[in-house]
């Protein structure tokens, strides 16, 4: 089965995945300990802390099993989980 015209193009989209996934927690966590510090934003600690941790789980599991969308989805996990931090501090601003 080929995904995206080649077989090959699975195993990239999966690998990238996975890295983008795994390599959202360290940067989330430091954006939370920014966050708390300089800002007082108590919702970071929520988002920033569980959310990237349950987007890497879903990348490596996407990859090991060759589940594209399990990878798609902590894909999508792990890129919205600062904007949406962003959101839920405005709204703690507010």
């Amino acid at each position: 089965m080929s995904f995206f015209g080649g077989s090959s193009d699975l195993e990239l989209f999966l690998s990238r995945s996975q890295v983008l996934s795994v390599s959202s927690v360290p940067v989330c966590l430091g954006a939370m300990v920014f966050f708390i510090t300089e800002e007082g934003w108590h919702f970071s600690l929520l988002l920033c802390c569980v959310l990237p941790l349950i987007a890497a789980y879903l990348g490596v599991r996407g990859k090991r099993e060759i589940r594209a969308g399990l990878a798609a989805a902590g894909l999508a996990l792990a890129v919205a989980t600062l904007p949406l931090s962003f959101v839920l501090a405005s709204l703690e601003g507010a």
